[in-house]
């Protein structure tokens, strides 16, 4: 560990204007909003801070995030290590962003769980989109959030390998039951 970075673990109380910034992944909905990849249940409102909760097996009664439980709103701390934890990506319409965390913040091995959470920065990844919304409408509908709003190559968002595997799987047709 060096200077200036926080052990692994550790629980700190940073206010909205000192949050910790990391990097994320969002599923795209028709409306468009942002939606959690692993838990597409929960989706993200415009002009309001995303609150973690515990979704899983942890300990009950906790506030998110707990150290001892994989609970609040997950970032990387950077794209290299957003794109190793990039190959369970599965094709769909896909944002990429960086997201500010506050509140309770737990710092573990691949970045940080955060209790209240919300995007600074968000791109459209543009080969994912196609077929389901054109990019400029998914660009214009997220401008809601009130954050700069781009596009970038599907390589760009989740590196050359999962770029590859997410390319397969769409040329060979759905791979996951559709939503309904």
């Amino acid at each position: 560990m060096s200077a200036g970075e926080p052990a692994v673990g550790r629980v700190e109380r940073r206010p909205a204007d000192d949050a910790r910034r990391g990097w994320r992944y969002w599923r795209l909905t028709p409306e468009p909003r942002l939606q959690s990849l692993s838990q597409r249940g929960f989706t993200w409102e415009p002009g309001r801070a995303f609150v973690g909760r515990c979704a899983g097996a942890g300990p009950a009664g906790h506030d998110a995030p707990d150290p001892g439980c994989a609970c609040g709103v997950h970032a990387s701390t950077d794209m290299a290590t957003l794109h190793a934890d990039a190959l369970c990506l599965a094709p769909g319409p896909l944002v990429v962003g960086e997201v500010d965390l506050w509140g309770r913040v737990v710092v573990d091995d691949h970045g940080y769980r955060g209790e209240y959470a919300y995007p600074c920065r968000l791109d459209v990844v543009e080969e994912t989109v196609a077929g389901v919304v054109s990019l400029a409408e998914a660009v214009d509908g997220l401008a809601g959030y009130g954050v700069v709003v781009g596009t970038t190559p599907l390589v760009d968002a989740v590196g050359p390998a999962s770029a590859t595997i997410m390319r397969y799987l769409a040329m060979s047709g759905p791979s996951l039951p559709s939503e309904r």
